[in-house]
């Protein structure tokens, strides 16, 4: 027993200390750096890094549960080793195409910063996967942790802070995963290294086009936003985001805490437990919302400076947060029933009919009618993922019912008051 209390106390010491600094940090940056350039690190960093980082990484961290959890196939393991070796293939193109063909500097960081997460997500889902999850905490922290340093070097005034200091910092950082990429490659056994990697493949191909899919549906917002906008609106979009994803923090706690038990458990107890714990983030989502202006009006200018204004943005993020963490435990029910091949189609389709809406408004369409929009199709895109799952007589009647009047309330209580 005390043993079990040292095990989960020092989780939740490093889980707490961790995502502190991944919360954190961008709101600090967001009140040293000019908003146009705090809107390009927020593009790069959960914006295109975070779309980008899909198409990397080839769909393969979602197939080592998969195998290794729940099918048991332990002889593909070892073909795993090949994947950071791959994953430099894009990274060594991103630096010729920005040292030599001049690639503007947004794209080249968003890159390298997609080149990190996608390392991140690759290692992490392995130790969680083991239950190792203080570590995965650790290595899903690690750009933030780089930041971090950066912001505290500008405190004690060894650098300064700008987009261009950013830059250097990742690339600094990104050389450390092409050392552990190259290490690990050759300690590890080549024997059937290539028929391994090409059997992961052959599954994970389904999960890059879902991955690719679902992360473009609920990670886009800063890309349209620049896209319809520009930078400064993206550093403020980025910003109240920040601010209400506090709540996916406990979201983090149930995935990695409950990871391989989400990969085994019976879908009726899951589907009684997401229901609940929707309610409940929720309800805790909409009261940090009406709470926060009285405490970070007294911690950040940039706040005080655009939330009379952006009030309405704060809110439909708050809503969507809700919505995004639902897509996310969804995705790993999808994955572990090899459904991801099923949603392509519906995810494409909702994609092209948000394009086409949003395009055809384009000249009426304010900054808080794009938000809108987008925090609908990741609810739609829940209801996809269900949609799939029943289809194979998995149901999770209790959880969509719940997210619908989630939904409804949310989107009346936006339209009647903004």
């Amino acid at each position: 027993m005390i043993k079990y209390i040292k095990k989960h106390a020092m989780f939740g010491v490093i889980f707490t200390s961790a995502k502190a600094l991944v919360y954190f940090v961008p709101l600090l940056l967001a009140d040293v750096l000019t908003t146009s350039d705090f809107g390009i690190l927020e593009y790069a960093l959960a914006g295109l890094g975070m779309v980008t980082n899909a198409l990397f990484n080839l769909g393969v961290p979602g197939a080592y549960p998969y195998f290794i959890i729940r099918k048991e196939q332990s002889e593909v393991k070892h073909g795993f080793s090949l994947h950071p070796i791959i994953l430099l293939i894009p990274f060594l193109i991103n630096q010729i195409a920005y040292f030599v063909l001049d690639l503007d500097l947004s794209f080249y960081l968003a890159f390298n910063i997609s080149y990190i997460i996608s390392n991140q997500v690759f290692y992490s889902t392995q130790l969680k996967s083991h239950e190792k999850s203080s570590f995965a905490v650790i290595l899903d922290s690690g750009l933030y942790i780089v930041l971090f340093l950066l912001f505290i070097a500008y405190k004690v005034g060894l650098t300064d802070t700008d987009i261009n200091t950013i830059n250097t910092f990742i690339l600094c950082y990104s050389f450390i995963y092409i050392f552990i990429a190259i290490y690990s490659f050759l300690r590890n056994k080549r024997k059937n290294l290539v028929t391994a990697y090409k059997t992961i493949l052959r599954f994970s191909i389904h999960l890059l086009i879902s991955t690719f899919l679902i992360f473009l549906i609920t990670t886009s917002g800063r890309i349209l936003v620049e896209y319809f906008f520009g930078f400064e609106e993206v550093g403020v979009y980025a910003f109240y985001f920040r601010l209400a994803a506090i709540v996916v923090m406990i979201h983090q706690v149930i995935n990695i805490a409950f990871f391989k038990k989400i990969y085994t458990a019976n879908p009726l107890v899951l589907d009684k437990y997401f229901s609940i714990f929707f309610v409940l983030i929720s309800i805790l989502s909409i009261i940090i919302y009406l709470v926060s202006p009285y405490i970070v009006r007294h911690l950040s200018d940039f706040f005080n400076n655009t939330y009379e204004r952006f009030n309405d943005i704060y809110f439909i993020l708050s809503a969507q947060m809700v919505m995004w963490i639902a897509s996310a435990l969804n995705s790993n029910i999808i994955d572990r029933e090899n459904l991801a091949k099923k949603n392509n189609v519906f995810f494409f389709l909702l994609i092209l009919l948000v394009l086409v809406l949003i395009y055809l408004f384009r000249y009426k369409m304010t900054f808080s009618d794009l938000i809108y929009i987008h925090f609908s199709s990741i609810y739609i895109a829940c209801m996809i993922q269900f949609f799939s799952l029943s289809r194979k007589r998995i149901f999770f009647k209790k959880t969509g019912a719940i997210l619908t009047l989630i939904f409804i309330f949310q989107s009346s209580y936006y339209f009647i008051n903004f």
